[in-house]
């Protein structure tokens, strides 16, 4: 599919694709964008995507040229999974006026994206309450999970992910915090927490001094089983009040890190 350059053309009729429910796009290298705005009246039952390997993609979600007349406001996706994808910029583009609501999505995977900068946009960030299992592996100059952007109030904003179990966070190495502004994060479902090399993510790798930095560190105290990879004193102090055994592998082959497996609580 080397010559592939466009799949969806904008003449199409609204009940073209109205049954797919799974869409798998793999080594189409000329691709740039995935899905247009003017699509998403189609794909009202679509719940599944996989984007793998396709050297150009900037864009899968593009939301500059919705029609007005659209009427969606909910998509059903439920599962994501965007693998090795060198120049994707954004997931979703351009978070101005009403994007549909992602409430249906249950699981998100980003991997090998290493110009990848930030993960959601604000308003879907907001809408994610089914969400059980977040895992973005190798983006590395991703500065924040949630994007900061024009139509942030500036007042605390709390993230509510009450069915998240499972957050993977690996070689993300610029990764500062999960949201520049001040917010709170409640995940009382986690149970499974993955950081390795997140090495400037805020309260893990300095003393603790004010609110926004303690977001996450306050958040993930509350996680069941822990798996860090990691020699830092700080950022294993957060978990060894709370647990009884600590099983200690060999160092990390890359870092010299330490794996650190906090499995049973006091």
């Amino acid at each position: 599919m080397d010559k592939l350059n466009t799949i969806w053309k904008s003449h199409f009729g609204l009940h073209s694709f109205c049954s797919l429910d799974s869409l798998i796009i793999k080594e189409c290298h000329k691709l740039i964008m995935i899905i247009p705005g003017y699509m998403m009246q189609r794909f009202r039952s679509l719940q599944s995507l996989t984007i793998i390997n396709c050297k150009l993609v900037e864009n899968i979600f593009d939301f500059t040229n919705i029609p007005q007349t659209s009427d969606i406001t909910e998509t059903n996706f439920d599962n994501i999974l965007l693998e090795k994808l060198p120049n994707l910029v954004n997931v979703w583009k351009d978070d101005i006026g009403e994007i549909p609501k992602y409430k249906n999505l249950q699981r998100i995977k980003i991997v090998d994206s290493p110009n990848l900068k930030c993960l959601f946009p604000l308003s879907i960030a907001n809408d994610l309450e089914k969400l059980e299992i977040l895992e973005v592996w190798n983006c590395w100059v991703m500065k924040e999970i949630v994007a900061c952007n024009k139509h942030s109030s500036g007042s605390d904003i709390n993230f509510r992910f009450p069915h998240l179990n499972t957050l993977s966070l690996i070689n993300l190495y610029d990764l500062r915090s999960f949201f520049s502004e001040t917010h709170t994060l409640e995940w009382p479902s986690l149970k499974k927490l993955d950081i390795a090399n997140c090495s400037m993510l805020e309260g893990f790798t300095s003393e603790i001094t004010n609110i926004q930095e303690q977001t996450i560190a306050l958040a993930i105290k509350k996680v069941h089983k822990v798996c860090l990879y990691t020699s830092h004193k700080l950022f294993l102090e957060l978990f060894y009040w709370k647990y009884r055994t600590c099983l200690v592998s060999t160092p990390h082959k890359d870092k010299g890190d330490y794996v650190f497996y906090f499995l049973e609580e006091k």
